[in-house]
């Protein structure tokens, strides 16, 4: 962080506190009120992930579509109101969106509603709720996206794709290649297992771009300039033109997203956008409730004779869910990335799929895809209905995965 930014942060945290002791009074009897008409009225609260564009954008939309198809909610009337416990927002165009959508209200004025609330003063559990980024209840594919642009973004928008030299009407694939610039923290270093190298990916950029696709990267830090870019395979994240808002509408307007699974990806939930996920880990927390995923995983080596483990082995070792580095070592296991091949055909088939529209099992791997899921590590709260597919080439070359 910059000494301006430590400042700034210093600052904005002050405020905060100078805030929450100047208007504690009035928030008190805020409180006094919500509990009076709780009779008539719940007022509920609960906290945005700020910070993690990935769960800013899809525990939102998720808690926008149950609350239309009226799952999970009081029986009553009810007033939610969100905040923010996070100075940093993650992204100013989707924190602009959000609040034509929701009640947010500011920190100081939830802050100590929660803390009474928390040693059950003046308030219990009704008046809070939690939001999940998992759609159980395939709530995505049965609805519209909420948000959307003005006429006047779109023109913005558009005419960024023409400065840099998309013609009129042309298609592009956003990737994103998440790397170890990626929540640079150490507090953050148990997700190493998920980082890739951007490099293995040359190979279905060119196929893309062979198809006439363009190709933008995408991603706010990113450890390295791609070394296979030209005028349809675009650096986005690095050639000093990205922006929040550019990031949210890029993801909003692509022919689908090529991802290892990153916050921004997220794009394709909010906007009902295609994707094929490439090297996923865990098994366990994979999108399956989108019908337009595509996914093939990283391959699991025991790392003491660098064999393959398959999933009933991974299941043994309890490593479906395992979402830090630290068990996977404490397993003697290692992750090996998909190779450019692998990437690359999957890449076809998602561009296949998505040039036909056709989103079920292709007829050759339709009973390997029953097997898979019969063996896959599955969890309601996590899933709901499985209605992605599993790349045809990983299915057909790792038979010893699954069987």
């Amino acid at each position: 962080m910059s000494k301006t930014n430590f400042i700034k942060t210093k600052l904005a945290v002050s405020f905060r506190y100078i805030c929450l002791i100047l208007f504690l009074p009035v928030v008190i009897i805020f409180g006094l009120i919500i509990k009076l008409i709780k009779p008539l009225i719940l007022i509920r609260w609960c906290r945005l992930d700020n910070a993690r564009i990935g769960h800013y954008a899809t525990n939102v939309e998720i808690y926008l579509l149950k609350k239309k198809f009226e799952i999970d909610v009081p029986d009553g009337n009810y007033i939610d109101f969100f905040y923010k416990p996070e100075i940093k927002v993650c992204n100013k165009q989707l924190d602009k969106m959000w609040k034509d959508k929701i009640n947010i209200l500011p920190w100081f004025v939830i802050f100590p509603l929660e803390f009474f609330r928390q040693r059950k003063i003046l308030f219990n559990d009704d008046h809070t709720f939690e939001t999940s980024s998992k759609d159980q209840y395939n709530l995505l594919d049965k609805s519209n996206p909420i948000l959307s642009f003005s006429t006047k973004e779109k023109k913005k928008g558009f005419n960024f794709l023409k400065k840099i030299g998309l013609p009129e009407n042309s298609k592009f694939v956003c990737l994103q290649v998440r790397d170890d610039a990626y929540l640079l923290n150490e507090k953050y270093n148990y997700h190493d297992y998920r980082n890739c190298d951007v490099e293995n990916f040359r190979d279905a950029c060119n196929f893309l771009a062979d198809q006439n696709i363009y190709v933008l990267r995408m991603g706010s830090k990113v450890s390295k300039k791609i070394s296979f870019s030209n005028s349809k395979i675009i650096d986005y994240a690095t050639i000093g033109v990205r922006t929040d808002f550019l990031d949210i509408f890029l993801g909003s307007k692509c022919l689908f997203w090529l991802s290892t699974g990153s916050g921004i990806d997220n794009m394709s939930k909010l906007f009902r956008k295609p994707i094929l996920y490439v090297n996923q880990a865990p098994i366990g927390h994979i999108t399956t409730y989108q019908k337009t995923a595509l996914i093939i995983f990283k391959h699991f080596l025991n790392l003491k004779n660098n064999k393959k483990l398959n999933l009933e082995e991974l299941q043994k070792k309890n490593l479906c869910f395992a979402t830090t580095k630290k068990k996977f070592d404490e397993e003697n296991v290692i992750l090996k990335e998909n190779d450019p091949n692998e990437i690359k055909e999957a890449t076809r088939e998602m561009y296949t799929r998505v040039r036909e529209g056709f989103w079920d099992e292709w007829n050759e791997t339709k009973v390997k895809q029953k097997i898979f899921w019969n063996k896959f590590p599955y969890k309601k709260k996590l899933h709901g209905n499985i209605v992605a597919n599993i790349g045809k080439n990983f299915l057909l070359k790792n038979e010893n995965f699954y069987n």
